[in-house]
């Protein structure tokens, strides 16, 4: 493990640790304050996800010229999900610039702001259902069961790295799995917001040095 990544890991579990024991010690505070909207942790997640965005571009960038159309396609859908992400932290914009929200977002949506993982439609709430249950499920295959199938099976292997998908390692799983059981010890309503974070920022890290780094890097090319 490289220093760099060392450092990463540090910087999230001192956070995630910190929140959990102010969860226990003053679940008030953790909830008001720690957790709270337009603060460290979110602005913090927000970084995460912009250097995961800026990364993936850059090995567009940088590899173009070696690689096939799939590849450089999925590098593409992956800074386009980090775009996706970051956009939903700061409501595209608004809590920045301060725009308000126009009317359908504020019928629908349930804290009248410009995003959609807050949208309602009757009983149906859209962060429940795709930000909770599908990612979770998307998230549990991706850290639990594809990095067996990709040491598994070559087909799978092939199509892994022919469309630029970074896979987690075993320290990586170790970290996703232990920030979940940590976020399950903080009483209350507000897990997400520290599972969100360290979610974040454990995917950028992954992506940085993945199980399969060498289809990443330049350096794996003979020129």
């Amino acid at each position: 493990m490289r220093l760099s990544e060392k450092l990463l890991f540090l910087f999230t579990f001192s956070v995630v640790i910190t929140g959990v024991v102010i969860s226990h010690v003053n679940l008030d505070y953790y909830q008001a304050v720690f957790t709270r909207e337009d603060y460290f942790l979110e602005w913090a997640t927000v970084v995460a996800l912009t250097l995961g965005m800026v990364t993936c571009l850059y090995r567009i960038k940088i590899l173009s010229k070696f690689r096939e159309l799939p590849f450089l396609l999925g590098l593409g859908f992956m800074s386009f999900m980090f775009l996706f992400g970051l956009g939903e932290e700061i409501s595209w914009g608004q809590r920045i610039f301060g725009w308000q929200t126009n009317e359908w977002f504020c019928t629908y949506n349930t804290q009248c702001e410009t995003n959609f993982h807050n949208l309602k439609f009757g009983e149906l709430k859209i962060n429940k259902l795709f930000f909770g249950l599908i990612l979770g499920i998307c998230i549990a295959f991706y850290f639990l069961i594809l990095p067996f199938l990709f040491r598994k099976f070559e087909k799978v292997k092939s199509f892994v790295n022919s469309w630029a998908i970074p896979i987690p390692k075993y320290h990586h799983i170790a970290a996703y799995l232990l920030l979940f059981i940590l976020a399950q010890t903080i009483p209350g309503h507000k897990k997400g917001e520290i599972l969100e974070f360290g979610g974040c920022w454990i995917f950028y890290i992954m992506i940085l040095s993945p199980l399969n780094r060498e289809h990443f890097s330049r350096k794996s090319f003979v020129r």
